[in-house]
């Protein structure tokens, strides 16, 4: 009687050879999730939008008046999770009275108020240098640390020697926040920020206001942009 027991040893052994073959080259072909990079931050974001928060209209049968605060902004990622950024915004106001005799006055275009900051952000929710993106949000929360400038115009106007003068203030600041950045779609992403503040004396440029003092502030912004990214080489 013939024994098939180191025919079948044979064709066992091939078969997990083979096997095991075909399993290295379907690793090879499809790495593991956690070995995928996925999509990268751009090394530089340009943004274009709107302060929502800011977005204000009044109106009656004798005025109106509209606010759009426009808002432009940069980043450069520094690291994954480390990016400085700038922005500047400015809140448009446009009104029309109308006149005694019923005509309209021409519509008036002013900016009632502006800010500067520059800032560091860090996404806390991102991998660091070396580390697998197991995810497809490139931006994500962030605790962020901005320093910033605020000007604003004093109601009334004040007569100088030479013609009338609109006061204005032009306050310092240092603010923490904590926010979240993420894509709408394509070009279109939104940031939802809060945060505590100090605010230094607010600097005037004309003499008869009193200065002001320290103050704490916070603040709630909701910002909606169109952006463009610059990827490094």
């Amino acid at each position: 009687m013939v024994h098939l027991y180191p025919l079948k040893r044979g064709l066992l052994g091939t078969a997990l050879a083979l096997a095991a073959a075909l399993t290295a080259q379907a690793q090879s072909t499809y790495p593991a999730p956690d070995s995928v990079r996925g999509p990268v931050p751009p090394a530089v974001l340009l943004k274009v939008g709107l302060r929502a928060t800011h977005v204000s209209y009044s109106g009656s049968g004798q005025a109106w008046s509209l606010v759009v605060p426009l808002s432009l902004g940069a980043e450069y990622r520094l690291a994954p999770r480390f990016g400085f950024y700038g922005q500047l915004e400015a809140d448009l106001q446009t009104s029309r009275t109308a006149t005694a005799a019923r005509r309209r006055s021409p519509q008036a275009v002013a900016v009632p108020s502006a800010a500067l900051g520059v800032g560091l952000r860090y996404y806390y929710n991102q991998p660091r240098r070396g580390e697998p993106l197991r995810n497809a949000n490139l931006y994500g929360s962030y605790l962020a640390l901005e320093g910033n400038l605020e000007r604003n115009a004093v109601v009334g106007r004040f007569v100088t020697q030479s013609r009338r003068q609109t006061a204005a203030g032009l306050t310092p600041g240092l603010y923490a926040y904590w926010g979240t950045q993420h894509r709408l779609r394509r070009a279109l992403l939104y940031d939802v920020s809060a945060g505590l503040g100090l605010q230094a004396p607010t600097y005037y440029n004309f003499e008869s206001i009193a200065p002001a003092h320290y103050n704490l502030a916070a603040q709630v912004n909701l910002r909606l942009y169109w952006s463009h990214g610059f990827y490094a080489r």
